[in-house]
């Protein structure tokens, strides 16, 4: 591992550091994340839609449909950051050869697994709490397809209530950016093109528009850096990265103390 070519800085963070760190790096590769997210993004956005417009679905029957699609929407997102952080540039061909060998695997704990726990809300929370990391397992790290389930709950060892507690504040930060994104957009729209400003409440109707759903992708798609991020950091703690390349760095300056 070579730390001045990684994506950030090795070290533990805390969450909130997670967070402002996501910021950096959106800001820092805008482009490449952007296109990896609207590639995985795209997809589904359109089938949501479609389902909207000609099957007619409500808003909650779009949540229980979410909770299904964001591991497969931020694939190409995951898989971008993975290359990124050890300063591989992520080509189009062997991310696609990468998520091809993937489906196997996606397809049994990302449709299956995970199926089963969203149908049965009591046992949601298993999947913040003990398989956060399942996008990361299966595109990165590429083990086995019945490794995954026990390495993801590897990675989330100890910290179970930790990691469950972020997952509810990034659903409140979320939110937070969604209805201010919606509620701003639609100020904006009514300035732009009415001669007098109202304040109307907007209806159920309307959380099934574009901007809202535009809100929502946008929101997955960042909190979806944030989830990576997480894990780089979950794996930092549990395998010592920090201190070997530490250790690393205090061999080196022996090494040319003794060349002198």
């Amino acid at each position: 591992m070579n730390s001045d070519r990684t994506l950030v800085q090795i070290r533990e963070r805390t969450f909130l550091d997670i967070l402002d760190l996501a910021m950096v790096v959106v800001r820092e590769r805008p482009v490449t994340l952007g296109i990896a997210a609207v590639v995985g993004v795209a997809p589904f956005a359109a089938l949501n839609a479609w389902l909207v417009s000609s099957a007619g679905i409500k808003v909650s029957g779009l949540i229980p449909l979410l909770l299904m699609e964001v591991p497969w929407a931020t694939a190409p997102l995951t898989m971008a950051l993975g290359g990124m952080m050890f300063g591989e540039r992520p080509s189009a061909d062997r991310m696609l050869r990468t998520f091809l060998r993937s489906i196997p695997s996606m397809l049994l704990h990302h449709v299956v697994v995970r199926g089963f726990l969203v149908l049965i809300p009591l046992l949601y929370f298993l999947i913040p709490a003990r398989l956060a990391f399942l996008d990361e397992v299966i595109l990165l790290e590429r083990i086995g397809i019945w490794s995954a389930l026990r390495r993801g709950a590897v990675l989330c060892l100890h910290r179970g209530g930790e990691l469950f507690g972020q997952w509810l504040a990034q659903l409140f930060f979320g939110a937070a950016f969604v209805a201010c994104f919606w509620l701003g957009t639609e100020a904006l729209a009514r300035a732009l093109t009415q001669s007098e400003l109202t304040w109307e409440q907007p209806g159920a109707s309307d959380l099934l528009d574009l901007r809202f759903h535009g809100a929502v992708w946008l929101a997955i798609a960042f909190f979806g850096v944030v989830r990576f991020l997480t894990y780089i950091d979950q794996r930092i703690r549990l395998e010592g990265w920090e201190v070997k390349l530490r250790l690393r760095a205090v061999g080196q300056l022996l090494e040319d103390a003794q060349r002198w």
